[in-house]
């Protein structure tokens, strides 16, 4: 399997690449926060912009990952606890249930 993605990965670099070198004359202007950049090739912004999002994205993923570790140790924690709650009731002792049955008959 980790061939496979290997060979993906390889394939994706070698597009990347192609397509860099073929658009290496392109440039592109850019307003950014009342600011403009002038003759900026077209590679590096379209490189910024994927790598920015890729840099949001692992901090959205960092969130969650850290959310779903939070809540792995509270119900963690609630088994440990209802674990022990188990265990304890196991010791309390048991009343004999057959005086029970037989004062009802009694009646």
């Amino acid at each position: 399997m980790w061939a496979i993605k290997g060979v993906f990965w390889l394939l994706i670099l070698i597009l990347v690449a192609v397509f860099f070198t073929q658009n290496s004359g392109q440039s592109v202007d850019v307003k950014l926060l009342s600011r403009e950049f002038i003759d900026i090739p077209l590679y590096l912004v379209l490189l910024a912009a994927f790598l920015l999002g890729l840099v949001f994205g692992m901090v959205a993923v960092a969130i969650r990952e850290f959310s779903l570790r939070a809540r792995i140790r509270r119900m963690t924690r609630d088994l440990r606890d209802r674990d022990r709650e188990i265990n304890e009731l196991r010791a309390l002792p048991l009343h004999d249930l057959s005086d029970g049955e037989g004062e009802e008959s009694d009646a």
